[in-house]
């Protein structure tokens, strides 16, 4: 599934135009190229180099990824849709990291790029299904999707995936991953008497 991800990012990378190269994305820091350089990292550091790393940004995480990736974004496109071809049939992960986190971060980070884009894509249900079991038991500052989807009742209306009890959230897998990972965007594709809940919480 990572290399599936991987590779449509890389068929989209290949048909972009330098303007969306420098398009702003989901993420509020972040330029399409600069995401693109985020995913790649995740893909190719050693355990090493992220301590370097780390050591270099004085042990700040947040920090580091948000300067590493705008960077490394401001390497060439060519250079950039090399480097993302070259994680097809890496095997390497961050420190601490398991397969679903890079299966996350690759399936939201290709919409924060697509979506401000306006290039659609049907994400696979077995993708976003994976994604979503994940996002909902991670419970820490960078990605609090299990704080955010407490006491509600998950339901994606274009899959067979559903989680937790309270006042129902109502959307399409991708739209409630989208929310869960505290993008806004997706907040109007959800429906339900939870919404207001869940908007309260990422700060919507």
């Amino acid at each position: 599934m990572i290399d599936g991800e991987r590779r449509v990012l890389v068929d989209l990378s290949d048909a972009l135009t330098p303007a969306q190269w420098d398009a702003q994305s989901l993420c509020t820091a972040w330029r399409v190229r600069d995401v693109i350089s985020h995913v790649i990292d995740g893909s190719v550091l050693s355990g090493g180099q992220m301590m370097l790393l780390l050591t270099k940004h004085g042990f700040r995480v947040g920090s580091m990824l948000e300067k590493e990736a705008i960077k490394g974004g401001n390497k060439s496109t060519d250079e950039l849709r090399d480097r993302m071809r070259g994680t097809i049939g890496r095997r390497s992960k961050p420190p601490g990291a398991k397969p679903a986190d890079l299966l996350l971060d690759y399936v939201v980070h290709q919409q924060d790029i697509r979506r401000p884009l306006g290039v659609t894509r049907e994400v696979p249900a077995d993708h976003v299904r994976g994604a979503l079991d994940k996002i909902t038991l991670v419970r820490n500052g960078f990605l609090p999707g299990k704080s955010r989807a407490a006491g509600l009742h998950l339901h994606a209306t274009d899959m067979e995936w559903e989680r937790g009890e309270g006042p129902e959230v109502a959307g399409s897998g991708e739209a409630i991953l989208m929310v869960l990972a505290g993008r806004g965007a997706a907040l109007a594709e959800l429906s339900g008497p939870g919404v207001d809940t869940l908007r309260a919480r990422i700060g919507a």
